[in-house]
């Protein structure tokens, strides 16, 4: 048995039938991870079959899902601490037209859905699996519109980390024995986060990056200037390539940390408390004459006291790119260049098909596109693996 094959081994569609059809199809597809569909199974019989299959209403991403959550969460009992990490891509079919159930991505003529993973990994980078991947779509003719300005958190696109750390959070009091923490990039700095999924005695911990360095705090005061006021706890040096025009260069970074509390924003609907928090500054005080200065800012609800668990959160943090690396190349590569292979093939298939194409032909010509990498993390990936210019420039 492929290793694909008995990690969906419990996949439950609702049917025996399905269940044993699902069961062989993916038994093919382990065996043959860098085929497409067509390409990996054993004549048109076969193939047809598959996407007869993939067009069951009960075959659906959640069901195919679910048992692989399962292996995945028997797998972080198996370690002492794991890293939850969010990040959100979009799937690009603008050249694929007529299929049902898409939307606009950031302009009206590029077509398509999003996804949004939740990855499980080892603060060493080692995966464990997915625990999530949630899905949604844009409303077209909503890009441009007037937004009111007080609608519920629960009608905006940004609810997706919030609910991301509430799924994670949940998993964690499941897990007494692993110690979780969830990990997002500046899109999830969401005061209602903090908040709105506190953390429980045996819950998750967290850690975001800034995107409102000028929040205020609770004493009147603003962040940043706070930060920048701060004693300097300890100092990291490394090498920073060349890319994009910019000279290599060391770079030396200060590292701040302050224990502050946010003021609450206010809410139309809810009242929301202040939230005390660990920020955390690494900052290039001395930067080339023609380049800005190297910053990153986190927020996390543990507490930072020495250079050693610092520099732990920003390993932590700079981890995050396993997720754009998952996102890049395991969807960019199955999902465009190893299904480029059978457009061909669908447009043999769709013959059969009684509807306007073959069930799943979406596959055959998605494009993804994963956030753009802040310059930081396009660093990293020209690093040296293992060197420390690798561990500390990854951030994102």
């Amino acid at each position: 048995m492929s290793a694909l094959a008995a990690e969906l081994a419990a996949i439950e569609l609702g049917d025996r039938r399905l269940n044993r059809r699902a069961g062989q199809l993916l038994e093919t597809l382990g065996e043959k991870p860098t085929l497409s569909i067509p390409g990996a199974c054993n004549g048109w019989d076969e193939t047809r079959a598959a996407y007869r299959l993939f067009d069951q209403e009960t075959v659906t991403a959640e069901a195919v899902l679910a048992p692989h959550s399962a292996c995945t969460e028997a797998r972080l009992r198996e370690h002492p601490r794991v890293l939850c990490i969010e990040d959100t891509s979009e799937l690009d079919y603008t050249k694929k037209k007529g299929i049902a159930g898409l939307g606009p991505l950031n302009l009206e003529s590029r077509w398509g859905l999003y996804l949004h993973p939740t990855l499980a990994i080892t603060p060493e980078r080692v995966p464990l699996g997915l625990l999530k991947c949630h899905s949604f779509t844009r409303e077209p003719g909503s890009l441009g519109q007037d937004k009111d300005a007080n609608r519920a958190l629960e009608e905006k696109e940004s609810v997706r980390w919030v609910d991301g750390f509430a799924n994670v959070n949940e998993l964690a009091e499941r897990l007494p024995d692993t110690d979780l923490v969830y990990i997002a990039d500046r899109e999830g700095d969401l005061y209602d986060l903090f908040v709105e999924a506190p953390c429980p005695e045996h819950g998750a911990d967290w850690l975001v990056r800034v995107q409102h360095q000028q929040r205020l705090l609770a004493d009147g005061r603003k962040l940043r200037p706070v930060l920048d006021a701060a004693p300097v706890l300890t100092e990291i040096t490394f090498d920073r390539p060349a890319a994009n025009g910019r000279r290599a260069h060391a770079v030396c970074q200060q590292l701040k940390v302050v224990r502050v509390t946010l003021k609450a924003p206010s809410r139309p609907d809810r009242r929301l408390s202040d939230v005390t928090v660990t920020v955390l500054l690494a900052t290039e005080p001395n930067p080339p004459a023609d380049e800005d200065p190297l910053d990153w800012v986190l927020l996390t609800n543990l507490a930072v006291e020495t250079p050693e668990q610092a520099i732990e959160k920003l390993q932590w943090y700079l981890a995050r790119w396993q997720i754009e690396i998952y996102q890049s190349y395991c969807l960019y590569k199955a999902i465009k260049w190893g299904c480029r292979r059978h457009r061909r093939c669908a447009r043999r298939l769709a013959a059969w098909s009684s509807g306007d194409g073959v069930p799943g032909d979406a596959r055959a010509g998605a494009r993804v596109r994963p956030r753009r990498p802040r310059s930081a993390t396009a660093v990293a990936r020209r690093a040296e693996p293992g060197a420390r210019s690798a561990s500390l420039c990854a951030a994102s």
